[in-house]
Parts: C-alpha cells; sequence; structure tokens
C-alpha cells in the first residue's frame, strides 16, 4: 500500500495511481466529457450552504465532493483565486492531518485517499472537473457547493450545462441585508479587522465594496441561471424558509435530486455550521443597505412571486 505522503501533490503521475474504488463509475473515454447524475448549488455565501453540504453528504445516495467548495468555474475565468497551488497544498495538508490523526475515523478517510488524489493531479480543466465525481462510491448523485459560483454569469453556467447536460441547480437566497452584513463580518474576520472599531462610514464603504455587492446581486443570478437551464432543472430556495423548516427543505433537496428522504440518516439535519459570535449591525448601516439592496428584493418577488415575511419586514414592501 502506498502512503498517501509519499505522494508529491504537485506531480501526481499515471504511474502513481491506484486502482479506482470499489463502486467507483469509470467514464468511458470521450472527447467531451461530462458528468452524470450532477448538482451544484450555487447559492449566496452566508446562506447556510455549508450545512446544506454536510447534510447531502450524509446521505446514503448522494456523493457531496470532500473539499466542499470546488471553485473550478470562477476560478477559469479569474474571479477568485481559490485553486492556487498554495491553497491546494493547504487543503491537501488538512487531509493528512485528518488522515493520520483520527483513528477512529480511518477507513472512512482512507477512502478519500483516491479522491484527494485526482483533486492533487493537473491540468486544472474540464477533464479534472469531470473526474471529481468518478469516485461516488456507488452513490447515484455526485455534486458540489460553490457559492461563488453566483458570478460566473451567463457564460459560466452554459460551461456546467456542456459539462453535465442534465445538471440540477439549487440556488438559495438570504435577505440582502443580512446576508451582506454576514459577507462583511467574514470580510473583518479573514482580514484581521475588528468591525467594532470601525466608523460608520468604514462599515459602509465595506458594504458597498464590489464583491459583496455582487454576491448579493439576485436580480443578475437569477436572469442569467434562467437564460441557461430549464426551470425543472433549477429549485430556488430561501434561506429563511429552509431553517423554520429544516427537515421539509431537505425533503423538498431530495425530492429535487430524485432521491430518497430519510431523516434518521441525515444527523445533521438539526445542527448549525460554521457558528459566528453574533455582532448587532448598527442602524445606520442597516437603513444605507436597505436603500441600496431594496431594488434586489423588489427584484425577487417579480421573480418568485413571494418573499420571506422577514424581507417584507426589512424592505416594508
Amino acid at each position: 500500500m502506498v502512503k498517501p505522503e509519499t505522494l508529491n501533490p504537485g506531480v501526481l503521475s499515471v504511474s502513481a495511481l491506484v486502482a479506482p474504488a470499489e463502486g467507483a463509475v469509470v467514464p468511458a473515454a470521450s472527447a467531451e466529457p461530462t458528468i452524470d447524475n450532477y448538482f451544484v448549488c450555487v447559492g449566496a455565501q452566508k446562506s447556510g450552504t455549508t450545512w446544506l453540504a454536510r447534510v447531502l453528504a450524509d446521505h446514503p445516495e448522494v456523493f457531496v465532493t470532500p473539499v466542499k467548495e470546488i471553485h473550478y468555474f470562477d476560478h477559469i475565468r479569474g474571479l477568485t483565486q481559490h485553486l492556487s497551488d498554495r491553497k491546494f497544498r493547504s487543503r491537501y495538508r488538512k487531509f493528512h492531518q485528518k488522515l493520520w490523526t483520527q483513528p477512529h475515523r480511518l477507513r472512512h478517510n482512507w477512502r478519500l485517499w483516491s479522491w484527494y488524489r485526482d483533486y492533487m493531479s493537473r491540468p486544472l480543466d474540464d477533464a479534472w472537473y469531470v473526474n471529481l465525481f468518478r469516485q461516488r462510491g456507488g452513490k447515484t448523485m455526485a455534486g458540489e457547493v460553490t457559492p461563488e459560483y453566483a458570478l460566473i454569469g451567463r457564460e459560466g453556467f452554459e460551461h456546467i450545462r456542456r459539462l453535465a447536460p442534465a445538471a440540477r441547480v439549487l440556488y438559495i437566497m438570504r435577505n440582502p441585508v443580512t446576508q451582506g452584513w454576514s459577507q462583511v463580518l467574514h470580510h473583518c474576520r479573514a482580514n484581521g479587522l475588528d468591525v467594532t472599531r470601525l466608523s460608520a462610514h468604514e462599515v459602509i464603504a465595506l458594504c458597498d465594496m464590489p464583491r459583496v455587492m455582487e454576491l448579493g446581486d439576485y436580480r443578475r443570478t437569477l436572469d442569467e441561471l434562467f437564460a441557461v437551464f430549464d426551470a425543472e432543472q433549477t429549485r430556488i430556495f430561501f434561506y429563511e424558509d429552509i431553517h423554520q423548516d429544516r427537515a421539509r427543505a431537505i425533503a423538498e433537496v431530495c425530492k429535487f435530486l430524485h432521491v430518497g428522504f430519510a431523516p434518521a440518516k441525515l444527523p445533521g439535519l438539526t445542527r448549525r455550521f460554521n457558528i459566528s459570535e453574533p455582532v448587532a449591525l448598527p442602524e445606520g448601516v442597516r437603513a444605507h443597505l436597505r436603500v441600496r439592496l431594496k431594488p434586489q428584493a423588489e427584484a425577487v418577488r417579480g421573480r418568485m412571486g413571494r418573499l420571506p415575511e422577514s424581507w417584507r419586514a426589512e424592505f416594508s414592501i
């Protein structure tokens, strides 16, 4: 048995590979690599996508990539740097840490090694992406969750459809005011900023950062998504609806993915992930966001025909 740490993750070669895992689906050679029985979640950041990925990963019929956010489609368009060599190696090191420090999960983690071997291979092209869904342990449906795919535009969604013509696409929206504030808090934590020490002017400047506004541009994402995918291939959720009745929401997701729903087999249903210390949204900043983002809420209502109660109360619509 070859130990994973003996492999150089930057120069993996065919001779270093092991046989496909039992139950792996090996696609036939093709000039146009495609993925069957595939789903992707392009939900807005800070809208419960980690929770969704963890719950679906426990499903006996669903394979979710061990790295939650693959970032392929935003990377190849130059929108993010999540697939840099530094970040690749960081994820690989974390996998090794789990592999050798979690003896109670050794069998489970060891089964993931061949997937990480594929993940660390090069070049980063369509064949690389398709290969990430080849080894799914015999599970029916396979997919990934990357919120930044909301930024990839019509061309990016067409790229997804080329690789997975029958793709099923989930999109989650959250009250744009609370979503924008959560995004700002995430930015501050990532950059070592104490948001409570910033002036209202400085906080508003963070709220108005292009990336924050782009990730909350639900109107644009919905237009581009529906320009590419049929209504039967898409399912739109409100974050507030999901967490008002999680079991019902996951039942709807399972129905959309054509897999069964058995709550007893989904222990993550009642758990929360990536919980951050709450920081109150200053009223002046909230007022600013309400004005900036009200057109988004109105556009969503026009598209969806309804809004959750918290959205209506937020924007008085």
